[in-house]
């Protein structure tokens, strides 16, 4: 009788120390989780060698991981989608095919883990294009030349011209459609033609 009340309080005792035991163990368990959880967490996060047409995000993580940039021109609309080749620890990737002079959102997905700026898509803003003005410093006896010819009969050249063909030759040298002289088809350019044409 006495026998089994020890092996009872024995087995009572080894009870109450084994519970808060097992909750400590489980409770670290959470934790080590929840650190491996945020071991792909992309850091240092930059975006460099911003051109008119591309760019390069990079970041960190502490293990190797393969993301993938998912992007576009709205924050609520990243329907583009750029993979890094191989799993690694400093990532970079490429952007190509942008439009010039644009912002552009983005976030980095790695694994089933979405990563953003606080709550809101990263940001980067390519370059805007560069007219091409090589042309006229190479050559200007041509382009003087050109000049002359729309002052001498400016009618018959504005008559077949259209907005379209306007519109086209935006950002250009173009002595056709530079009707203000200034060496760059713009919008005054355009302005003059509509004035013309109202005439």
């Amino acid at each position: 009788m006495s026998k089994n009340k020890i092996f009872l309080i024995i087995g009572i005792l080894i009870l109450i120390i084994s519970v808060p035991a097992a909750i400590i163990v489980l409770k670290q368990q959470a934790v080590f989780k929840l650190g491996a959880q945020t071991a792909n967490k992309p850091e240092n996060i930059q975006i460099i060698n911003i051109t008119e047409k591309s760019a390069t995000i990079t970041w960190t993580t502490s293990k190797a991981t393969q993301g993938v940039i998912n992007y576009g021109i709205s924050p609520t609309n990243l329907t583009l989608v750029q993979p890094e080749s191989s799993p690694a620890i400093n990532h970079q990737v490429n952007l190509a095919d942008l439009l010039s002079a644009t912002t552009y959102f983005f976030t980095i997905k790695i694994g089933n883990q979405t990563f953003d700026n606080n709550g809101q898509p990263f940001t980067f803003t390519t370059k805007p294009a560069i007219p091409p003005s090589n042309s006229t410093t190479l050559t200007p006896a041509p382009i003087s030349t050109s000049k002359q010819t729309p002052e001498i009969s400016p009618t018959p050249s504005l008559s077949s011209l259209t907005e379209e063909s306007f519109q086209a030759a935006m950002g250009t040298n173009n002595p056709t459609y530079d009707l203000n002289k200034d060496e760059i088809v713009n919008t005054a350019d355009l302005l003059l033609f509509r004035q013309q044409q109202n005439k």
